[in-house]
């Protein structure tokens, strides 16, 4: 895609399709609701209505086929790989992941498949249990090296580390050949956020510093010099707060794990916003893609803590901030 092609048909489409985004007045309906049956009626009368489950707990069914609606139409809008495939390769990675701890613990992890990735799940399936991984584009060396040190180390940590980091590499040169800005600064700007929660939760645990260096994925602007930094010192926010994201670790980052993260959220749909803006270039549709995961975390949150009782203020607390 070049840096000057517009798609007039694919942003009038995408300003349609905004409509059917849940705003935070039906968000908040549902983290309102008295219970999950509620909350799923609720959820049945949207755009999620679609699917049709008969149990409370099959919400995530609900959610899997949205969203997977929602990558084929804009797959259909700009038929181009490079574009898609930014978005959907956590989901490929993610699959991998399930299927090398079901191989490890030897428990099913079908149901923690997620659809929407560059490869069937079946696909990815048969041909890792195969360990024919020539048919696993850009993903098969990744998975080799990651049975590897797990059957050296027997630590399943280093699959996360060693899968996520490709990950990454793999969408910062994705957004590099596709030479979208927007896209190419959204990218960076999600490796730095991933490698500062990361700072965080090894931090709140009391690990170590190694493992903070085996963590950190590329693709970001704050190095890894100024993250062991932060890491070492006393106050992590003190050595942060001069970067492009100070405001962010001074205001949240001292509040707990939960509170930055829901921060870290809000703050990447803030710099999706700014697409609203942009009328013929490709920026509405990335911010729709966002925006329709965005909406499938808040609306698996909402399920999950009222199927476990969780207050509805702490509920709300926990929405992320909605892009409509």
């Amino acid at each position: 895609m070049a840096k000057n092609k517009i798609y007039p048909f694919a942003v009038a489409s995408v300003r349609a399709m905004e409509n059917k985004l849940l705003t935070k007045q039906k968000l908040m309906q549902m983290a309102e609701a008295k219970n999950a049956e509620e909350a799923l009626r609720l959820l049945a009368d949207t755009d999620y209505g679609k699917t049709q489950v008969r149990d409370v707990h099959d919400f995530e069914e609900m959610i899997q086929n949205n969203l997977e609606e929602s990558y084929e139409s804009i797959q259909k809008l700009i038929p181009n790989e490079t574009f898609m495939n930014i978005f959907l390769f956590k989901n490929d990675y993610h699959n991998i992941k399930v299927l090398i701890k079901e191989e490890i613990s030897d428990v099913s992890g079908r149901k923690f498949m997620v659809k929407g990735g560059t490869l069937p799940i079946e696909d990815i399936r048969r041909h890792f249990r195969e360990r024919n991984y020539s048919e696993l584009p850009y993903i098969g060396r990744s998975v080799e090296e990651a049975i590897d040190v797990y059957a050296k180390t027997k630590n399943g940590r280093y699959v996360d580390t060693i899968l996520d980091k490709a990950c990454f590499r793999n969408m910062t040169a994705a957004a590099k050949k596709l030479g979208n800005e927007f896209v190419i600064k959204y990218i960076r700007r999600l490796a730095d956020v991933t490698n500062l929660k990361t700072l965080l939760r090894i931090r709140e645990t009391r690990r170590s510093e190694q493992e903070l260096l085996e963590s950190i994925v590329p693709g970001g602007d704050l190095d890894t010099e100024m993250l062991l930094r932060a890491f070492k010192s006393d106050s992590a926010t003190a050595v942060l707060k001069d970067t492009a994201h100070g405001v962010l670790c001074e205001s949240y980052m001292d509040q707990g794990f939960t509170v930055f993260e829901k921060a870290c959220d809000d703050y990447l749909m803030d710099f999706v916003k700014d697409a609203k803006y942009k009328t013929l270039t490709p920026e509405p549709v990335v911010a729709y893609i966002l925006a329709k995961e965005t909406e499938a975390k808040c609306v698996r949150i909402i399920m999950t803590c009222k199927l476990h009782d969780i207050d509805e203020e702490t509920i709300k607390e926990r929405v992320r901030e909605a892009y409509v």
